[in-house]
Order: C-alpha cells, then structure tokens, then sequence
C-alpha cells in the first residue's frame, strides 16, 4: 500500500465542510442576533439560549456554545396547537446551516415564564456526538 502525501492529506482537511471541533463551522450569535439576551444558563446537550424578547414564546430561541449557533429553537403553547392554529412562514432570524436532526418534545409545565403546557422543538445544526461534549 502506498503512503498518502502530506500534502493531499492536508488538503483535504481543509476542503472538509465540518471542522474538527464540530462548531467552528457554525454562525456566531454575535453576528445573527446581537440584540438577543441570555434567557437560560447553559443546558447540556444544547448550550445556553437566548432570544429577542419580543419573539418570545415562539422564537427563534438560539441555543448557543462557545459563541457558535448549534440550534434554533420554538415553543408552540399547546393551547394554541388545540385550537388548530397554523404557524407558517416561520422566521429563523438566520441562513441555517444543514440541519443534522430535529427534536420535539412536549413539556406538560411548560418552561420558563411560559407556565403552561407546550412543544418545543429544536433544529440541530451540530452532530449529537458534538453536543454530547458539551
């Protein structure tokens, strides 16, 4: 077997979409939302999440690690989801990156100051082996 020059080794290192890190590749919040605030510390698994009040409970809610976008996150109040409301044209506040997987989950105590029954659900732009790290 012949040995692979350094050199193409090293090009296609830099020619790979996704870096080492797994977040380097990913937006920072500093840029796409620097009027958001901090609305819960950090949560393992998905970083700490901030918003524009004034898009709240839906969201964007940005889930944020070492500066870098790893999701988007929305709340859907679960009353309005009985009511048979449509949610269309959804912003993200950002050009995504490729998302990697989708969680939804239902929180029947709601979150936050949003006491009552709703869905979250979560667009991931980093691999779950990533966020485990952190």
């Amino acid at each position: 077997m012949k040995p692979v020059p350094v050199t193409l080794v090293a090009a296609f290192a830099l020619a790979t979409p996704v870096a080492a890190d797994g977040l380097s590749h990913l937006p920072l919040l500093s840029d796409i939302a620097p009027g958001a605030v901090a609305i819960s510390p950090h949560v393992p698994h998905m970083g700490a999440h901030w918003a524009e009040p004034a898009n709240l409970p839906l969201g964007p809610i940005y889930c944020e690690i070492e500066g870098h976008v790893v999701c988007v996150e929305y709340m859907f109040l679960a009353s309005e989801l009985a009511t048979g409301r449509d949610w269309t044209n959804i912003p993200t506040g950002m050009q995504t990156p490729p998302v990697t997987h989708i969680d939804m989950e239902y929180k029947p105590d709601g979150v936050g100051p949003f006491q009552e029954p709703l869905y979250q659900i979560h667009l991931y732009f980093a691999d779950a082996e990533v966020l485990a790290a952190h």
